[in-house]
C-alpha cells in the first residue's frame, strides 16, 4: 500500500514535467515554423517583388509620362486661349518655343525617386537616320538640349536604342524598351528600363526611365531599398500628385504673370523691328488694314506717308553697314520725337519707312516739312570721325473711296514717293 501510494504520489509530478515537456517542445517547434514561414515569406517576398518591380516600374512610368505630357497640352492649349482672347497675332512655332521653355523649367526643377528623369527628343525624320532627330530636354544633362539624334548611335553594349524608340513610336506611339547607359555622375553602365509616347502636335517623344540597379541589387536578391520603393511608390506618385495640383493652384498667378510676361515679349518681337525699334512690317499691316476698315465703316482718316533715306546705297558703300545701321536707327528716333502718341513709324522694308499721322487737317504740308528739316539738321559720325548729314524725301495720301483695297492706298503713297524724289529733300502730296 504504501509502495503503490507512492508511485500514486509520482504519477501526477511526471506528468506535470511531460506537460511541461510537451509545451517546450511545442514551442519550439511552433517557433521554429514561424521562422521557417518567416524567411519563407521573406524568400517569397523577395521573388515576388523581384518579378513585379519591372512591370509596376513600367505603369509608374507610363502614368508619370502622360501626366505630364497632359501637362504640356494644358498649357499649350491655355495659352493659345490666352493670346486669342487678348486678340494677339501669332505663330504656331511662336506658341511651341514658349511651350519649350515652359516644359523645360518644369524639367529642370523636379526630382524624382532612384535617379529617374525626363527627357524629351523631338523627331525630325521619321525615315530614321543621321540628324533624324534633336534632344531638346533633359533633366540630367541639359547640357546635351540642341544634341542632334542618330538611328545608328549606339548604347554601352553596342544595341541601337534610337532606332528602337524610333520603331516603336511609328509603329505604336510608344513602347517600353531596355538599353545600357553610363549612370549620372559615375563610371558604372547599368542597364536602363524606359517608357517613351509620342506628343503628336510637335513630334516629341516625351520619355522617362530609371537603372535596374536602382529596383534590386545586382546580386539578384531584392535591396531594401527596393522594397521601400515597392510598398510606397504608390504613396509617393500620390504625393507628388497632390503637390503638383498645389504647386500649381499657388503659383498659377505666378504662372499668369510670367505668361503675360512672356507673351508681351513675343508680342514685342513680332511687332518691333529689332534694328531700329520702330513697327514690323507685319505690324505695319495689321495697323493699317485696321485704319482702312475705321475709314470704311466710320469714314475717320488719316494720313500715310512713305518716306525712303535719299542715296542710303552710297552712304552704306561709303561709309559701310555699321553707319547705315546708325542712320537708320537715328532717322527713326528723331521721327519717334516729333509724332504724337498715336502715331507710329513703321520699317516697311530696307530704308524704306511708314508714318501713319492721326489728326491733321490743312497742316500736313508744315508736318512732312518740318520732318525733312529735323532730318536734314541730324550729323552722324563715321567711324573715322568724318561729320555725316542725310536726308529723306516723303510721299503722303490718304485713304480713299475709290480704294478697292489696301494695296491701292500703298500703291498711291508709293507714287507720291516717286514725285518727291524728283528734287530729293523734299516731299509730295496726292489728295
Amino acid at each position: 500500500m504504501e509502495e503503490k501510494d507512492i508511485h500514486k504520489q509520482q504519477l501526477p509530478k511526471n506528468r506535470k514535467h511531460s506537460k511541461e515537456r510537451n509545451t517546450a517542445f511545442i514551442s519550439v517547434i511552433f517557433l521554429l515554423l514561424m521562422t521557417i514561414l518567416f524567411l519563407l515569406n521573406h524568400q517569397f517576398d523577395s521573388y515576388k517583388l523581384k518579378t513585379n518591380l519591372t512591370a509596376f516600374q513600367k505603369r509608374e512610368m507610363k502614368s508619370t509620362v502622360e501626366n505630364f505630357i497632359q501637362v504640356i497640352d494644358s498649357m499649350r492649349k491655355d495659352m493659345k486661349e490666352t493670346l486669342d482672347n487678348g486678340h494677339i497675332e501669332y505663330t504656331e512655332e511662336e506658341i511651341k518655343e514658349a511651350t519649350l521653355t515652359f516644359v523645360r523649367d518644369v524639367v529642370h526643377e523636379s526630382t524624382f525617386a532612384n535617379g529617374a528623369y525626363i527627357w524629351i527628343n523631338e523627331i525630325l525624320n521619321f525615315e530614321g537616320g543621321e540628324n533624324y532627330g534633336i534632344r531638346q530636354v533633359h533633366g540630367n544633362l541639359p547640357e546635351t538640349e540642341g544634341m542632334m539624334l542618330s538611328t545608328s548611335m549606339e548604347d554601352a553594349k553596342g544595341n541601337l536604342p534610337y532606332l528602337e524608340e524610333l520603331n516603336g513610336i511609328k509603329e505604336n506611339g510608344e513602347l517600353t524598351y531596355n538599353y545600357f547607359f553610363q549612370e549620372y555622375q559615375s563610371d558604372n553602365v547599368s542597364e536602363k528600363i524606359t517608357y517613351a509616347k509620342l506628343y503628336e502636335p510637335y513630334n516629341w517623344v516625351v520619355c522617362t526611365g530609371t537603372y535596374l540597379n536602382s529596383l534590386y541589387d545586382p546580386a539578384g536578391g531584392v535591396s531594401d531599398t527596393s522594397k521601400i520603393l515597392f510598398y510606397s511608390v504608390y504613396t509617393f506618385f500620390f504625393i507628388m500628385a497632390i503637390a503638383l495640383f498645389v504647386y500649381i493652384i499657388v503659383s498659377n498667378d505666378r504662372s499668369s504673370k510670367k505668361l503675360l510676361k512672356e507673351t508681351e515679349l513675343l508680342k514685342n518681337e513680332v511687332e518691333t523691328d529689332s534694328l531700329t525699334g520702330a513697327g514690323s512690317r507685319a505690324f505695319g499691316d495689321s495697323l493699317l488694314q485696321g485704319y482702312m476698315n475705321t475709314f470704311i465703316k466710320n469714314d475717320i482718316n488719316c494720313t500715310i506717308a512713305l518716306l525712303d533715306i535719299d542715296n542710303f546705297k552710297s552712304i552704306n558703300d561709303c561709309y559701310g553697314h555699321n553707319v547705315g545701321d546708325a542712320v537708320l536707327k537715328n532717322l527713326v528716333e528723331t521721327i519717334k520725337m516729333l509724332l504724337h502718341e498715336n502715331d507710329n513709324i513703321i520699317r516697311w522694308g530696307g530704308d524704306e519707312f511708314i508714318i501713319t499721322i492721326n489728326d491733321i487737317d490743312d497742316k500736313l504740308e508744315s508736318v512732312l516739312e518740318h520732318i525733312n528739316k529735323k532730318i536734314a539738321e541730324q550729323v552722324i559720325l563715321s567711324e573715322n570721325g568724318e561729320k555725316l548729314h542725310y536726308t529723306i524725301s516723303i510721299g503722303a495720301s490718304h485713304f480713299s473711296i475709290r480704294d478697292k483695297n489696301l494695296t491701292d492706298t500703298i500703291k498711291r503713297v508709293d507714287d507720291a514717293l516717286y514725285l518727291a524724289k524728283r528734287t530729293k529733300n523734299s516731299y509730295y502730296i496726292i489728295g
